[in-house]
């Protein structure tokens, strides 16, 4: 055997990546690691040369545990450097000067561009810099290309994104891309192109051949299909309509959108075969060398030109690794150390890029290939199928019979053991998936690509041949999206579940391990029905917890510029209020941010849905979440616009005849297992048609809330104003409360003293978006609750806050900064 083949991987691996995950946790102690490393490695060698080996792997696994919290703490806690671009964040009007790091991305009518900062103008002075800023273009095609060096006018902030349980981290995901601060450009077109050429020859080349391809491709296919073969020959999605990408979503068969280990390992197939076969036709060759291993020698140079071609992300490198590791396996005869082979490619992988431990691609690749090494071979044992890829001397029935059978296995075991980190990710399970990965992949893999990627390169040298090709395989691109829309629109082909837990997905791998394993011994069979118990008892724990909860939770959603808040009384009834939106932005904020939220905490039904006035940063988030949870009753305050997505919200209350309810101040109070629900706003419909015009706008008809539990109430007050307000305390309401929902998001035109002195609140919850259109809250505001003693709680500052009261005490739990 390799001597490489010999060394003690596993151990090593295991460790590292534990290292890996302990220090994502950001532990202080472990900021100078590099000192441990040193030592470690120092006594390694030392040990290693007196050939004390067991002390000297001992030393191995803790150096090897250190380097791993020590790489990624790199990526989360750089070292301060003062020539660090992101030492200038928070300056205005700095102009900063960089080269295009990264091909520029178009997304949704702007461009993104990674630019690798040189310098700061900054009063006249020029300062050198360094690091990598994200900024984003209006223009959605700029002419702008990797190697420009452009200068822009902007002011630097730190990214930022949504603070939740359960929320995807915007700012470690551009940690993990040493990107540690965004500019925005301080006028539309505050950016000028200097130069270009910056770069290394060789990648110009290749954004040279891209170009020419993405062109060709452009010119020649009709837009929805030069955009999937924009994705499957360059790397690039962003032309893919939104509702494609969702059938593909629905069907289970997403990932054939982004290039990863499919691609690759069926561009290495096809080249490999081809290679194969061209060898074999020589009689020499089939005498004198090893033309398996020469194939696979040669299929190398395809596998890094289609990398290049392909973009170089590092999803795409990482299937590169993976894939040519397999292929020098074969090289080195090590074809029958398939699962060793594979933890070396994580391995090494890991070690070139850490933070791809936490890459969805990675876990999903490694995941979903190591369940088939170990899986596949044990259930064809199982079905006395001794010889998998052997196919003797049979009739075309039995191959075709065998084919599908191997196929299903293949995909059902990738399938099942990829399900827990899916669902973890995504919420989701496609159960037609199993069906369509059977001939879609072979369709897309083996028909879509090779002809996208004949015709791309032949582009360069016979373009009538290249489009003549590109037309077929537009009229087989839209065989395949008819077919994909159809099953997609199939009832329950694709369901949003909670997400899991680690304990959960633990008990599943353990009962797959377990499986495999029950014709052993008896005590084996009783471990599984043990362990298939108790995630039995985990569903009913998770169904069934709440009922049994005394106390009354109120969370306030961190959803940027907006409100959403999610009500939980006891004994488990849950009320979600508003469901925030973004004016200008076609992200959803329901579906990313609040859904998430509530998968989270293993939430599928809401007893309540309220809006409490239909402007976007309340509503816009609500269509999804009526569509995809079970939803009891509708209230909101009887108003309506003329907006798409509110219309979509009240079509979709429509179709499943859930019950609606316009509230006002004369509807009586209500009460939910012990909490009191009164109604202070909007007034009477009929009131307002007689000539109220203090309250025609959207902001001052708000529905206010006020919920009293024993001892301690809370007003909920919408974006009412100070018409609202004033209105209130002249009618007599009790506004007397503990907790205030700071009105309108703390904007100048609420807040007035008098209503904080009638409310007299402890707390104020103010939900508001760190870089919000009207610059709010208000300082003037601010003070003003400063002045009056109370302790105000903002998600922009805190991420989501949660308060838990008995009805006597308060608790306050904030996501950030607790």
């Amino acid at each position: 055997m390799n001597p490489i083949f010999r060394l003690p991987l596993v151990p090593i691996f295991i460790v590292y990546t534990l290292g890996i995950s302990f220090g994502y946790l950001e532990i202080p102690l472990f900021s100078h690691g590099w000192v441990l490393l040193l030592l470690g490695l120092g006594f390694w060698l030392l040990f290693l040369f007196l050939k004390r080996t067991r002390i000297g792997s001992w030393i191995a696994i803790f150096t090897f545990f250190f380097l791993g919290i020590y790489s990624i703490q790199l990526y989360l806690n750089p070292p301060k450097v003062p020539s660090h671009v992101s030492s200038f964040i928070g300056i205005d009007g700095i102009s900063l000067e960089g080269i295009i790091d990264r091909p520029p991305e178009s997304l949704q009518g702007k461009t993104r561009i990674f630019l690798c900062s040189k310098r700061v103008i900054l009063s006249n002075h020029s300062i050198p810099v360094n690091g990598w800023v994200l900024i984003y273009l209006n223009d959605p095609n700029p002419s702008l290309h990797i190697g420009d060096r452009i200068r822009c006018v902007c002011r630097l902030a730190r990214p930022h994104g949504f603070h939740n349980l359960g929320g995807f981290s915007y700012e470690r995901h551009l940690a993990f891309e040493q990107v540690y601060s965004i500019g925005f450009l301080s006028i539309e077109k505050g950016w000028v192109k200097l130069g270009e050429g910056y770069k290394n020859p060789f990648l110009l080349q290749v954004e040279d051949w891209r170009d020419h391809i993405r062109t060709f491709l452009e010119s020649e296919a009709p837009p929805l299909s030069a955009g999937i073969f924009k994705a499957l020959v360059l790397g690039e999605q962003g032309d893919i309509p939104e509702e494609v990408k969702e059938q593909f979503i629905i069907t289970g068969i997403a990932h054939l959108l982004a290039i990863s280990g499919d691609h690759l390992g069926i561009i290495a197939l096809l080249s490999f075969s081809l290679i194969l076969w061209i060898l074999k036709r020589s009689t020499s060759l089939l005498l004198s060398i090893d033309v398996k291993k020469w194939a696979a020698g040669l299929t190398l140079p395809c596998l890094f030109l289609y990398t290049f071609i392909a973009g170089g992300g590092i999803s795409v490198i990482r299937a590169t690794i993976m894939v040519i590791l397999f292929f020098l396996s074969i090289l080195f005869s090590q074809g029958r150390n398939l699962l060793y082979t594979l933890i070396l490619a994580a391995f090494l992988i890991l070690l070139f890029s850490p933070p791809s431990l936490f890459g969805v691609s990675f876990q999903l690749s490694f995941v979903a290939v190591f369940c088939i090494l170990v899986g596949v071979p044990r259930l064809l044992n199982f079905l006395r199928q001794k010889e998998t890829f052997s196919f003797p001397k049979i009739s075309w029935r039995e191959k075709i019979i065998r084919y599908f059978v191997i196929s299903f296995l293949v995909t059902g075991v990738a399938i099942l053991g990829t399900a827990p980190f899916v669902v973890l990710h995504f919420n989701r399970i496609s159960l037609i998936g199993f069906i369509t990965n059977l001939f879609i992949i072979p369709w897309v893999g083996f028909i879509i690509v090779p002809i996208a990627l004949v015709a791309s390169l032949l582009s360069f040298f016979f373009h009538p041949l290249a489009a003549l090709l590109i037309h077929l395989n537009h009229g087989i691109t839209l065989i395949l999206l008819q077919v994909i829309r159809y099953l997609s629109s199939i009832p329950y082909a694709s369901l949003f579940v909670p997400t899991p837990t680690v304990f959960e997905m633990i008990l599943f791998y353990l009962i797959g391990f377990l499986f495999f394993c029950l014709q052993r011994e008896k005590r084996v069979r009783y471990l599984f029905i043990g362990l298939c118990m108790v995630l039995l008892f985990d569903f009913f724990f998770w169904n069934w917890k709440d009922s049994f909860q005394r106390d009354l939770r109120i969370t306030f959603i961190d959803v940027g510029h907006g409100d959403s808040i999610l009500v939980e009384f006891p004994k488990g009834k849950k009320m979600l209020i508003d469901g925030g939106g973004l004016y200008d932005d076609p992200f959803d904020v329901g579906k990313n941010v609040i859904a998430p939220f509530l998968w989270k905490k293993k939430i599928r039904r809401i007893d309540i849905l309220v809006l409490t006035h239909p402007d976007p940063d309340h509503f816009k988030g609500l269509p999804f979440i009526a569509s995809h949870f079970s939803i009891g009753q509708f209230w909101d305050n009887g108003f309506q616009v003329p907006s798409m997505n509110y219309h979509r919200l009240k079509k979709i209350l429509e179709e499943k005849k859930i019950e609606v309810a316009s509230l006002n101040e004369e509807t009586p109070p209500k009460i939910i297992n012990g909490v009191e629900l009164s109604f202070l706003n909007p007034p009477n419909p009929d009131r307002m048609k007689r000539g109220d015009r203090n309250f025609c706008d959207l902001n001052n008809s708000s529905l206010v809330m006020k919920l009293r539990f024993k001892r301690v109430s809370i007003l909920l007050t919408g974006d009412i104003q100070e018409e609202a307000e004033n209105r209130m305390l002249r009618k007599g309401n009790s506004l007397l409360a503990n907790i205030l929902k700071v009105p309108h998001h703390g904007s100048s035109s609420s807040s007035s003293l008098p209503f904080l002195k009638g409310v007299h609140p402890h707390f104020a919850v103010l939900s508001v978006g760190e870089r919000n259109i009207g610059n709010l809250p208000h300082p003037e505001i601010l003070k003003r609750y400063q002045q009056l003693g109370i302790k105000v709680f903002r998600t922009d500052k805190h991420g989501s806050i949660t308060l838990i009261t008995n009805g006597e005490a308060i608790t306050v739990k904030t996501f950030l900064n607790p």
